[in-house]
C-alpha cells in the first residue's frame, strides 16, 4: 500500500496521539521538550484531554500555544463528588469551548473503581448525573466525546442507548474491554482507543489484544494516555507522546500489517472524528 503521505520529509511516519495529559506532572514542566521529542520520532499531532476544570483550562492554553496540539474539555467521573455546582462548572467548560482548538468533550464517563475499591451507590448516581449533563453539552456544542469507562459497561451502554444520545460521536479511550464489549461499542458507532496495555506481556491483558484483532483499523485510534501507562519497553517510566509508536507497532503485529498502514488509518480516523 502506498503510504507516502504519512511520512514526513525525513522519512518518519506521521502518527497522531489521540489522548495525552501534558498538564500532569512530570510532563507539565517540560512540555516543549516532550513535544519536540515526539515530533522527531513522527508523532506530529496530539490531543490534550482535560479531566477537571483546571485541566481543561490548561488544555486550551497548551493547544493555543502549540500548533500541533488540540484540546478536549471535560470532568472525569471521579470529579463528580467535587463538583458542588454542576451548572457553573458546565458554563465554564462552555466558555473554554469557544477556542477554535477545542475538538471534543472529554474525558467523561463512568468509573466505578476508586482507591482500589468499588464506589458506593450514591457515588454511582452522582457520576451518572455528571455524565448525562456532559453528554447534553456535547450535543449542544456539536462536539464528539472522549469516553472514560471502567467497571461500568452495563450502565455506560444503557445511557448512550437513550434516544437523546443516539447521534453521539466519540471514542472509548484506554479501552479495557473484551471482544464482546468492543462489538457492542461498534454497534453504537463508537471508535476505540488503544494504549500501552496492548504491549504488556501478562496474560491478563490478552482480552485487550483479542479486541484489537476484532476491531477494524478504520475504527481504531492510538494513544499513550501520557504520563500514565507507558508501553513496553518503557513500562514503569513516565509515559510521553513519543511512545505511541510502540502502540502502533504492537497493533500492526496483532493485525499482521505494516506499521505505516496503522499510522495512516489511525491518523485519518482521529482527524475525521475530531474534525481536524
Amino acid at each position: 500500500m502506498h503510504c507516502s503521505g504519512y511520512f514526513n520529509k525525513i522519512g518518519i511516519m506521521n502518527l497522531f496521539d489521540s489522548h495525552v495529559h501534558l498538564d500532569y506532572e512530570p510532563l507539565a514542566n517540560e512540555v516543549g521538550q516532550v513535544v519536540e521529542k515526539a515530533y522527531k520520532v513522527g508523532v506530529t499531532r496530539m490531543i490534550n484531554v482535560g479531566a477537571s476544570l483546571r485541566g481543561s483550562g490548561r488544555s486550551v492554553e497548551l493547544a493555543e500555544q502549540y500548533p500541533n496540539i488540540w484540546a478536549a474539555l471535560g470532568l472525569h467521573p471521579h470529579e463528580a463528588e467535587a463538583a458542588p455546582n454542576l451548572d457553573l462548572s458546565l458554563e465554564k467548560i462552555k466558555g473554554l469551548a469557544r477556542s477554535d482548538k477545542v475538538v471534543a468533550i472529554g474525558e467523561i464517563g463512568l468509573d466505578y473503581f476508586k482507591d482500589q475499591v468499588l464506589i458506593s451507590r450514591q457515588e454511582k448516581k452522582l457520576q451518572k448525573e455528571l455524565f448525562w449533563a456532559q453528554l447534553k453539552l456535547a450535543l449542544e456544542l456539536d462536539l464528539p466525546v472522549v469516553f472514560h469507562v471502567r467497571e461500568a459497561w452495563d450502565d455506560f451502554f444503557e445511557i448512550i442507548s437513550e434516544d437523546e444520545f443516539k447521534d453521539i460521536r466519540g471514542v472509548i479511550h484506554c479501552f479495557t474491554g473484551d471482544e464482546k464489549i468492543a462489538r457492542e461499542a461498534l454497534k453504537h458507532n463508537l471508535l476505540i482507543g488503544f494504549t500501552g496495555f496492548v504491549t504488556f506481556a501478562q496474560s491478563k491483558f490478552d482480552h485487550i489484544r483479542a479486541a484489537v484483532k476484532t476491531v477494524s483499523l478504520e475504527r481504531i485510534l492510538i494513544e499513550t494516555d501520557a504520563p500514565f501507562l507507558a508501553p513496553e519497553p518503557y513500562r514503569g517510566k513516565p509515559n510521553e507522546p513519543a511512545y505511541v509508536v510502540e502502540v502502533a507497532r504492537k497493533i500492526a503485529s496483532l493485525k499482521g500489517v505494516e506499521v505505516a498502514e496503522v499510522a495512516e488509518k489511525t491518523t485519518n480516523n482521529t482527524k475525521k472524528l475530531f474534525n481536524i
